[in-house]
């Protein structure tokens, strides 16, 4: 979906250089929140690059701060949050996976669930110190697809990611790039910069092989799970049936607080 006429895009794109395009995540006043225009924005931006490499960042004081929960507000609230927040597979993780060129991802402040996926999607990141990582899932009562929590672990390893999921902890830049997840440290300021020194590197191998190369990967790396996953189905009883905590958890948070669905269990609320 396209920007309407007068208003400002969500995703701005430039050409940095002869072949590294510069992509840029621009809702600051929502910390890059993901709404289903900017989703589909995003498919739109990247299914057309012809690049060969891309980096990929956000606009102000985060990097994506998650889905747009205040979007999915009001009338048919269900169907708005199956189509954002408990969607099993959005494309924008596919194209960024499927793309024939390297993406890095260059984080400043928060990359928190739909943000952590985007940036887990990317074949490398660069943090600033202030960077975080998190999945709030616990707090907001979402369950995550098989597929989302496959791409956390292929990225954060089983521990970082059990930490996020289950405990509902924040990692570092520093624990992540000490874990492998972040390439480079980057000091204040300076990841885009970065970032673009790794795409340079990017750019200069041969093309068909790194496509190709790209491809193994992430066949490799897509591991079937040990158990059967949880289809689309599965997912929607999930976060919508009588056990669902999901509405309860997103209209905790649009009045300014974290959900605790165990916290309502004992109390009786």
């Amino acid at each position: 979906m396209r920007a309407e006429p007068g208003t400002r895009p969500a995703v701005r794109v430039e050409e940095a250089e002869p072949g590294i395009t510069l992509v840029t995540l621009d809702r600051p006043r929502r910390r890059n929140a993901l709404d289903a225009p900017t989703l589909d924005e995003l498919v739109r931006v990247l299914d057309g690059l012809e690049a060969r490499a891309v980096v990929l960042t956000g606009n102000g004081p985060a990097f994506c701060a998650g889905y747009d929960l205040a979007s999915v507000a009001g009338p048919r609230w269900a169907q708005r949050a199956e189509r954002l927040i408990a969607h099993p597979a959005h494309a924008v993780y596919d194209v960024l996976e499927s793309s024939p060129f390297p993406v890095i991802a260059a984080i400043d402040g928060p990359a928190l669930g739909g943000g952590l996926e985007l940036a887990s999607c990317c074949d490398a990141r660069v943090a600033t110190r202030a960077a975080s990582f998190g999945v709030p899932a616990g707090d907001l009562g979402l369950v995550y697809s098989d597929t989302g929590v496959r791409r956390f672990a292929a990225v954060w390893g089983g521990s970082l990611t059990r930490e996020m999921l289950l405990l509902g902890r924040r990692v570092d830049a520093r624990r992540a790039w000490q874990a492998g997840a972040v390439a480079e440290l980057a000091d204040d300021g300076a990841h885009v910069d970065v970032a673009l020194g790794l795409a340079r590197r990017a750019a200069r191998l041969a093309p068909v092989a790194t496509a190709s190369n790209k491809r193994i990967i992430g066949g490799v790396l897509d591991a079937a799970p040990p158990h059967p996953p949880l289809d689309a189905d599965g997912l929607r009883r999930a976060c919508f049936g009588p056990d669902g905590e999901l509405r309860a958890g997103v209209e905790a948070f649009l009045r300014g607080g974290a959900a605790r669905p165990s916290d309502r269990t004992e109390s009786g609320g």
